[in-house]
């Protein structure tokens, strides 16, 4: 039986990952593997799953992204820096 691109993205979200680093693994564009995460946490809330969204932040002041925003930003509001990390996102079993 084969698995859908959404099933095995939320296989791999049992583990901390990032939006890139699923592409990656996958072959497929960011944008595309958004929209199907934006539907596993909303899914995966909504069955009482725990949900885990590690925000981006700045490698150089520390600055720290709102949780909502799922892809790396371009750059540092505070210090213009362009050096982030990208926000972590996992989906566990029961909250």
């Amino acid at each position: 039986m084969t698995t859908t691109l959404r099933q095995q993205i939320g296989t791999m979200l049992a583990q901390p990952r990032t939006i890139s680093s699923i592409a990656h693994e996958l072959g497929v564009t960011r944008p595309d593997v958004e929209e199907h995460v934006r539907h596993l946490l909303k899914s995966a809330r909504a069955a009482g799953r725990r949900v885990v969204v590690e925000p981006a932040r700045c490698r150089s002041c520390g600055f720290t992204f709102e949780e909502s925003k799922l892809t790396k930003p371009g750059k540092c509001p505070d210090c213009k820096g362009t050096h982030l990390y990208e926000p972590l996102i996992q989906i566990s079993g029961l909250a």
